[in-house]
């Protein structure tokens, strides 16, 4: 999500001036993967850390849970992670209307994961020093990030729906992009996962009414070698990337977080 970005009810985006970054969304109908799914949501301040808060599905588990960490030196090639949640319950369902939000209170940058239909919530607070103010620039906010390369893994999810990022508790109506893979024209602060990594072909993300956006799985066929014969269906990348600089994808600039 650029700098200038269109607010509702007027006004645009200015990052410095942000306090609170609010996902709302309906989770995908993910279960059991053979790796972790993350629907992530994504905030870098002014000295360079990123502070991360997502739901996550995991291998051999139906439900999902809360992670959150930080990352200092985002920019640089020694990465420090501070987790601050890791599995954490509430166990929440697929397809649960849900928010999760990253917000500055009394100089402390904190997070809360909120499920709307169970009425329950985790909330907990960063591990950072006095809070910097949010970085200018093409923030990624939210993207979807798996390290599943397995297309069963997708072909039941239905919808991820972002249905409105809130700044300071007003909706971003406009100048949002999808990013992923290799973007000559958008250039975003960080990068959820590995950099490089286009989505895979067997998902799709698009735009629905302003400021929503969503992904599906999408059935791709490729012809194999004809030393092969037959067809078979793509596996792709291991990084989904999603909206808002999307830049999607970002944090760690060209490294995966450590696997959990």
């Amino acid at each position: 999500m650029p700098e200038g970005a269109q607010l509702a009810e007027g006004g645009n985006v200015q990052w410095e001036a942000v306090t609170n970054v609010t996902a709302s969304l309906v989770l995908p109908n993910i279960e059991s993967p053979d790796g972790i799914v993350y629907v992530v949501l994504s905030v870098m301040t002014s000295d360079g850390s990123v502070l991360q808060a997502a739901e996550g599905a995991l291998p051999n588990r139906s439900g999902w849970f809360a992670f959150a960490w930080s990352i200092q030196g985002a920019d640089s090639r020694t990465l420090s992670y501070q987790w601050v949640l890791n599995a954490s319950t509430p166990e929440m369902s697929p397809r649960s209307n849900i928010s999760i939000s990253i917000f500055r209170t009394s100089e402390v940058w904190e997070l809360k994961v909120t499920n709307f239909g169970a009425r329950s919530s985790v909330e907990k607070s960063f591990p950072t020093g006095p809070a910097a103010a949010l970085k200018t620039g093409d923030q990624e906010v939210f993207a979807l990030e798996s390290y599943s390369r397995t297309v069963t893994t997708f072909q039941s999810m239905g919808n991820l729906t972002l249905n409105s990022i809130l700044l300071n508790g007003k909706k971003v109506t406009n100048g949002c992009y999808l990013y992923g893979g290799w973007d000559m024209v958008h250039n975003p602060l960080f990068v959820v996962g590995s950099s490089g990594s286009s989505p895979p072909s067997f998902i799709q993300a698009g735009e629905g009414s302003p400021g929503s956006f969503f992904w599906d799985y999408v059935r791709v066929w490729e012809a194999q070698e004809s030393t092969l014969g037959g067809l078979v269906e793509v596996l792709a990348a291991a990084s989904v990337a999603g909206c808002l600089t999307l830049g999607g994808v970002g944090v760690w600039l060209a490294r995966k977080k450590p696997s959990l």
